[in-house]
């Protein structure tokens, strides 16, 4: 069968992918080699009821029922890592080190795209202040709820969140007025990412760049456990990344992967970074063809 793959947006030959649950059913594009959700939600249906801090508890519960010695092993580790390296976050060290290479001595605009309880924008305005760089944050979220708490975090800072999917809220930004742009967890909800990169890239500015967190398809531990892999969140989860696939829907959008270290997607990870650098033209849009 043709299902219009994601990091295409045309139709393509797609097989099963042999991971679905229940009624939601995951796919594989031949083309691109690509795992994503044939049938995902409505935008609507994410600002409330599929909201993440609604099903991130619900998953929780799943897991802890279901498996509850590896839960409660997985909860174990997240704590450990936590107490030895509690200021950790490699994606707000990425976007240092973005602005620290970029010459630009003005004040950097950074958006945060699905930036959730507004902990990474809070986190990156700490680091920048302590370089000495002037930022100007800006969020972007669909849950109400959680729009409202980050717009309360960030708002004293100066900052602000647009509360309303990733597709509409860049519509509010000026071309060229983005520096660096974080999705940290977030390209794996979004059922049009290659649309979402497309419309980022008028507005970041000449050398700028965008910073990704996303679940590695690719890695041991998904290959080892299979359909019970932690990187499987149905329905919320559409897009199922390896660093080929990641590469290709960059490459797609108008953007060149300039950073993926071997550390940056380590097959003993469950999650893979990347950063992606603006390409001066980017190839025209494209026609959405039916499934």
């Amino acid at each position: 069968m043709d299902c219009v793959c994601p990091i295409l947006e045309r139709a393509t030959p797609v097989d099963e992918a042999g991971f679905s649950r229940g009624s939601w059913s995951l796919a594989q594009c031949r083309e691109t080699g690509f795992v994503f959700l044939a049938n995902p939600p409505e935008y609507s249906q994410l600002e409330t009821e599929l909201a993440w801090e609604n099903t991130s508890e619900a998953e929780s519960k799943r897991r802890a029922r279901e498996e509850p010695i590896m839960a409660r092993v997985s909860a174990l580790a997240k704590a450990v890592k936590l107490f030895l390296f509690p200021k950790r976050n490699k994606t707000a060290s990425l976007a240092l080190a973005v602005a620290q290479a970029n010459k630009q001595t003005e004040r950097l605009n950074i958006l945060d795209v699905g930036c959730g309880w507004g902990s990474l924008l809070v986190e990156m305005h700490e680091r920048f202040a302590k370089v000495g760089r002037e930022v100007k944050l800006y969020g972007i979220e669909i849950s109400k709820q959680l729009a409202a708490y980050s717009e309360s975090r960030v708002g004293p800072l100066g900052g602000n969140v647009i509360p309303t999917n990733a597709l509409d809220g860049v519509a509010f930004f000026e071309p060229e007025s983005v520096h660096i742009v974080t999705m940290c967890s977030f390209l794996e909800h979004e059922c049009r990412p290659l649309r979402l990169l497309r419309q980022l890239h008028p507005i970041i500015a000449p050398g700028g760049s965008i910073v990704i967190k996303v679940p590695n398809f690719a890695c041991w531990n998904r290959k080892l456990r299979g359909s019970r892999w932690c990187g499987f969140r149905f329905p919320d989860h559409v897009n199922y990344f390896t660093p080929d696939t990641l590469a290709r829907l960059a490459e797609e959008a108008g953007f060149t992967v300039s950073r993926q270290h071997i550390q940056d997607r380590s097959p003993i990870s469950d999650n893979m970074y990347a950063v992606l650098t603006k390409v001066c033209t980017r190839p025209g849009p494209v026609e959405v063809a039916a499934a």
